[in-house]
């Protein structure tokens, strides 16, 4: 089992690499995108939903500055500084993050609109929509 699991790991690292040789910087997503609604929840939840305050400065450098939501507890939030690169296969792209000493962390969004200054990222069923500024 332990095997498999490591060879799927290699696996994986191997398609991001070659994504990351084979993939040119999408002007689209170069700019600071910052949340300014998620779907479902009204203006009494802005401030624990981080609305203008999760942000993701994308630079065409593939470096990145940004907040997110702290994965050890939802209503705080971590400030986070990397590289990125970005997938397109149909109309789907795929948002890669990574980040803390090193870049040994990563956090992957699927992206299901870009149009403009408008962006909507889906995370477990959930729209979250960004505008940039």
């Amino acid at each position: 089992m332990r095997i498999r699991f490591t060879y799927l790991l290699f696996g994986l690292l191997f398609f991001v690499l070659s994504a990351c040789s084979n993939s040119k910087i999408d002007e689209r997503l170069v700019k600071k995108w910052t949340l300014v609604k998620v779907d479902g929840f009204g203006p009494e939840k802005d401030k624990i939903l981080g609305i203008n305050t999760i942000c993701f400065d994308l630079r065409d450098d593939e470096t990145f500055k940004g907040r997110w939501y702290d994965q050890n507890n939802m209503t705080d939030f971590i400030d986070l500084e990397g590289k990125w690169l970005s997938t397109q296969y149909e109309d789907k792209i795929d948002l890669f993050l990574f980040y803390g000493p090193n870049q040994k962390k990563s956090i992957i969004f699927n992206i299901t609109k870009v149009e403009g200054n408008d962006m909507t990222m889906r995370i477990s069923e959930i729209d979250y929509f960004f505008n940039a500024k």
